[in-house]
């Protein structure tokens, strides 16, 4: 099972670095900007969990090659800089790298016996907590609060792997709830399928005092 986690991080590193670092570039961040966009999406979910859960010193302070496939997948965004279609790729690409990092964390959490509550706390701050990092970071709501099934497919992904691991084989649970987070997310995508958004009586009031 290690072998499957380290294989899944390296994905999620790679996927997330990626989207980092597209996003700095859309925002007209500075090269040191692209750099450090993608490393915070790419780890800040991890660091987020390891600290949380009393693990000492975040693993990917000791990760070289995460911090070479971080480097590697930034300098990648940057010369591919406008040579493929960015929106659809990106949001598969993303899509990959939320299931990598959901499914490793839960499938450490399982090895760690977590309770459920933990276990669904761990898998989620993995998965999202880079990109809200991200977005905070450069003056946005995060997306994962404000629209799009995102870390609700997360969610559900990380179910299948709690109800299925015991039930299959490993590999069958693993296969499965990868296969769930990426399925699900890339439909409510192309499908823009949201959660409702729950406005109160004086929105739009409020929201005209802010643009004033």
């Amino acid at each position: 099972m290690g072998q499957t986690i380290t294989i899944l991080e390296y994905i999620g590193v790679f996927a997330f670095a990626i989207s980092g670092a597209n996003v700095a570039i859309h925002e007209k961040l500075d090269l040191l900007g692209i750099y450090i966009l993608a490393t915070v999406t790419a780890m800040g979910g991890g660091i987020i969990r390891d600290i949380v859960v009393s693990e000492g010193v975040p693993a990917f302070f000791n990760s070289q090659p995460a911090i070479l496939i971080i480097l590697l997948s930034a300098t990648l965004a940057i010369i591919l800089k406008g040579r493929w279609k960015y929106k659809n790729l990106f949001a598969l690409i993303d899509a990959v790298g939320l299931a990598a990092f959901v499914v490793s964390a839960g499938l450490k959490g399982l090895e760690k016996e977590y309770s459920l509550t933990l276990f669904l706390f761990v898998t989620s701050i993995t998965g999202v907590g880079g990109g809200m990092l991200r977005d905070i970071i450069v003056g946005r709501k995060p997306d994962v609060f404000c629209k799009e099934i995102y870390c609700v497919a997360g969610i559900i992904g990380a179910l299948a792997l709690w109800f299925l691991f015991d039930k299959t084989p490993s590999y069958i649970a693993t296969g499965s709830a990868l296969i769930v987070i990426i399925v699900v997310r890339m439909i409510c995508y192309f499908k823009d399928i949201n959660l409702p958004v729950i406005y109160s009586n004086d929105s739009k009031g409020y929201e005209s005092e802010e643009i004033r």
